[in-house]
């Protein structure tokens, strides 16, 4: 298996954990402390092992390059966007509506996690079309 195929389908893989663990502890212990299973993210610091340790025998050419620069491109632009939208929509909401001076840390955990697994995921999913579909690397033809 290629490095970049399996990369994507750990990452998919650590985001199928941590929904899961989340799905089925929030019913016995409430949202705030089910967050917890979102700690599998951690998973996604195994990667490094994986590319240099494992697959380090294996060369990526420029097609490969590409892919993984593309989609990592739209990964981490997606959670950027997802983390700046959601915080300022919470800020305008408690200055605004509630008139806050300052709003509570424990406001953005729920943004910051969502930006990272959608972030993630379409890192994953872009990486996984990329090589489906099998585009060539150069957009020039």
């Amino acid at each position: 298996m290629y490095r970049n195929l399996f990369t994507a389908w750990y990452c998919l893989g650590v985001l199928t954990l941590c929904l899961a663990a989340f799905l089925i502890l929030l019913p016995f212990i409430g949202a705030d402390r089910a967050r917890a299973g979102f700690g599998f993210l951690g998973l996604l610091g195994l990667l490094p092992i994986f590319w240099f340790v494992v697959f380090r025998k294996e060369e990526n050419d420029e097609r490969d390059v590409s892919f993984l620069q593309r989609s990592q491109l739209l990964g981490f632009t997606s959670a950027f966007l997802t983390v700046l939208v959601q915080n300022g929509v919470l800020t305008l909401v408690y200055h605004v509506k509630w008139g806050f001076d300052s709003v509570p840390l424990s406001v953005f955990w729920l943004p910051s996690i969502c930006g990272l697994v959608v972030g993630v995921l379409v890192f994953s999913v872009m990486l996984l079309l990329f090589y489906f579909k099998g585009e060539d690397a150069d957009k020039e033809g």
